[in-house]
């Protein structure tokens, strides 16, 4: 446990002091946060911004809520895109943001699983099965894709009896690595996720009321070096192309 700890605090100081040397970066780029369900969806808009305005973009992704922690302990991107409301919230209890908000996607939960097991489930009720022994989801601790698959077992009243069975990564994109590599049967994992997964089977079987909604918000903060271009960029993630890019990847819009 001691060395688990050293490693994961050496992780966050080794990604604090990478965003701190970003803030001696030209006038002309800018850092955005973002969480790691991202990933794919904004490399191809940071190709189409940097070709319309001449400015260049710098992506760190990762679990929402430790991004929104490491903007508190002194990183300082200039746009924060988070997977939900609560590192939002976080970061303006600290007075860390811009007053301005911007609603940029929405997402769902799906239940993803190997072929062999995907054919026995037919509800989430059928994760007490003994077929079934390992769970992958998020870590609600970092990231807000295990907030809400939390949620869903838990209004499913199915928490205490799959406690033994949860493996959590420390982002989503990680938990359902899990579920590809074996590691795990089955996994609570957004849509968008889930499509990029080719030989998992992919189970529409989570009510949408049994999880708050998955919404996108981005935000500029208040150490932004380029505030300008930073609220460019979040104006740009609202417009017709970045929607068009988005909706390609599986996301909808609030």
């Amino acid at each position: 446990m001691k060395f688990s700890l050293k490693i994961s605090t050496i992780v966050l100081l080794v990604t604090i002091l990478f965003a701190l040397s970003c803030s001696s970066r030209d006038s002309e780029s800018i850092l955005v946060f973002a969480a790691a369900s991202l990933d794919d969806a904004l490399k191809t808009i940071k190709v189409s911004y940097e070709s319309e305005n001449g400015t260049r973009i710098t992506f760190s992704f990762g679990g929402s809520q430790k991004l929104a922690r490491q903007i508190s302990l002194g990183a300082k991107p200039d746009v924060i895109l988070s997977a939900g409301v609560a590192p939002i919230n976080f970061l303006d209890d600290r007075n860390l943001l811009n007053d301005r908000q911007y609603n940029v996607l929405t997402n769902d939960l799906v239940l993803v699983a190997r072929p062999d097991i995907g054919s026995r489930i037919q509800n989430l009720k059928d994760l007490e099965s003994s077929v079934i022994s390992k769970i992958a989801v998020a870590d609600p601790d970092t990231a807000p894709a295990g907030v809400y698959a939390v949620q869903a077992l838990n209004n499913a009243n199915l928490s205490p009896n799959l406690s033994s069975k949860i493996v959590t990564g420390e982002n989503v994109r990680i938990a359902l690595t899990y579920v590809e590599r074996g590691n795990a049967d089955v996994g609570i994992v957004y849509r968008t996720d889930a499509k990029l997964a080719e030989d998992l089977s992919i189970l529409d079987i989570i009510p949408l009321e049994a999880y708050d909604q998955v919404l996108y918000v981005a935000a500029t903060t208040k150490a932004a070096r380029n505030i300008g271009e930073a609220m460019n960029f979040c104006e740009f993630l609202l417009g017709e192309e970045a929607r068009a890019i988005f909706t390609d990847h599986g996301f909808s819009f609030p």
